[in-house]
């Protein structure tokens, strides 16, 4: 659990900047995005020849082979001391921004290129840990935040302005919004600039990063499962709380409640537009490009160059621009649902598993891009750490809940297209079942504890009923 001192949060507040202010806000991110791929262009070198060495070779084929602690404790001495030769730790790269600094001193600062090499030592560091198998330099139009490192210097909030080199624009505020009047009471710990389109318009956003615990407001919530309009207040409880995901929904399970919810989905109207747009903007291409394609309709490789219509261009905006109403919207949903789903305990247990190595089995893939169930459970966390509870993550191949019986104390593996399983002669909701063998865990978070399972079973059938009833009328 994090420490009060620890812990932050994020109020955005949109920028109301005039138009030469805006004009002089792309140049800096213009500036910034040069000094990023100057930067990663000169560690890149400096990596490349350090790759070539010999000696870098030897001690990454040992390190491959080598499982003694001892001696690869000593590989990875020598290996630093590599790093350290070739000028590729991050105070290294920290100090090739000095003349850079120095000479676009009038649109920029230390705080800000001083992070701008920490993502380049990032991406460097992630090559030489095997994280990564290439970088990539930033194209025009991929700067999308600047960063400073506290509100005293660099990027600041001063009253109800952004102050920057010269800059001060004014942030707009909710009227009578008593949250952004207690999150802004807090202390700021640094500020963050965010380009982001909206309708084809470039729109900036300051992002104040505050310390604390973040103002609760009164939350809103649904009295069903599927979170229909009619709100009422939610109450918070304690207790421990199992929590069983898939693909596509969510099963909950406490001492006397049990319920299952829908992920929140992208808009299936948008995934239709863009479908529609996406065919008109491959027959454009073919049609503005012939000599690009085979005959077969295949690309050639190495195409010298693509033309675009006026048109593509229009339909490639209004593209993108579905694709961020269906991302605020479905995160919206998420966070809804997480604050929804808070309410039940203050101790959260679910199986960790590995989504991404999931996707890549079909359809698991086409999926969790509609429902991002990893994404929803990197939400639940962060609101959970907000209120000081915890999301306990369990390691599914010591617990095995999806196939686990509390009555026989034996492990039947159940396929997946099953949603039911008799437990002790009744029949149950496999993921429901699930997430109360993961709120009845032992202390020791790797086996249940029988005997509470034993205890709370006949409350678990009789919430599963009167939840199964309400779905059905």
């Amino acid at each position: 659990m994090q420490n009060i001192q620890e812990q932050y949060f994020v109020l955005t507040l949109p920028l109301q900047a005039e138009a030469w202010q805006k004009d002089i806000l792309e140049k800096r991110f213009e500036i910034h995005r040069q000094i990023y791929n100057a930067l990663l262009q000169k560690a890149l070198t400096r990596y490349r020849q350090m790759a070539q060495t010999r000696a870098y070779r030897n001690l990454k084929e040992a390190l491959s082979r080598t499982e003694d602690q001892r001696k690869r404790k000593k590989l990875f001495k020598e290996r630093d001391c590599l790093i350290e030769k070739y000028q590729l730790r991050k105070y290294d790269i920290c100090r090739d921004t000095t003349k850079y600094r120095q000479y676009f001193k009038d649109h920029t600062d230390s705080p800000i290129v001083q992070n701008l090499a920490n993502e380049v030592w990032q991406a460097i560091d992630s090559l030489i840990h095997g994280h990564a198998e290439q970088v990539h330099f930033k194209q025009p139009g991929q700067m999308k935040s600047l960063s400073g490192k506290t509100n005293r210097s660099s990027i600041k909030l001063r009253g109800e302005c952004l102050v920057w080199k010269g800059l001060e624009i004014p942030v707009r505020k909710k009227k009578n919004s008593q949250y952004e009047e207690q999150a802004l009471s807090q202390e700021i710990r640094f500020c963050r600039i965010k380009k982001t389109m909206i309708r084809g318009k470039d729109r900036y956003l300051l992002d104040v990063i505050l310390k604390g615990q973040i103002p609760l407001k009164k939350i809103q919530a649904s009295a069903s499962a599927e979170r229909s309009n009619e709100n009422v207040s939610l109450v918070y409880r304690d207790g421990n709380v199992g929590l069983d995901i898939g693909f596509r929904k969510l099963a909950v399970v406490t001492e006397d409640t049990a319920a299952v919810y829908d992920l929140p989905e992208k808009d299936r109207g948008l995934e239709k537009k863009k479908r529609i747009l996406l065919q008109y903007m491959e027959r454009s291409r073919r049609s503005m490009n012939p000599d690009n394609y085979f005959p077969d309709g295949r690309i050639r490789p190495g195409s010298s160059g693509w033309n675009f219509s006026r048109n593509y261009r229009k339909a490639k905006l209004a593209y993108r621009e579905i694709c961020r109403k269906q991302s605020a919207l479905q995160k919206q949903e998420q966070y809804r649902l997480a604050k929804e789903i808070i309410s039940y305990g203050n101790q959260f247990f679910v199986e960790n598993l590995d989504f991404a190595k999931l996707g890549r089995r079909k359809p698991n893939g086409a999926y969790m891009s509609g429902t991002a169930p990893g994404e929803f459970l990197r939400i639940l966390e962060y609101k959970l750490s907000q209120q000081e509870k915890q999301l306990q993550w369990i390691l599914p191949f010591l617990v095995k809940a999806s196939g686990f019986n509390h009555h026989t104390g034996t492990y039947q593996k159940m396929p997946l297209k099953k949603s039911w399983r008799i437990v002790d002669g009744q029949k149950v909701e496999k993921n429901l079942y699930s997430a109360f063998l993961l709120s009845n865990l032992a202390e020791d978070m790797q086996s249940f504890d029988l005997d509470r399972c034993a205890e709370r079973f006949p409350k678990f059938l009789e919430a599963q009923r009167e939840k199964l009833q309400s779905m059905a009328s």
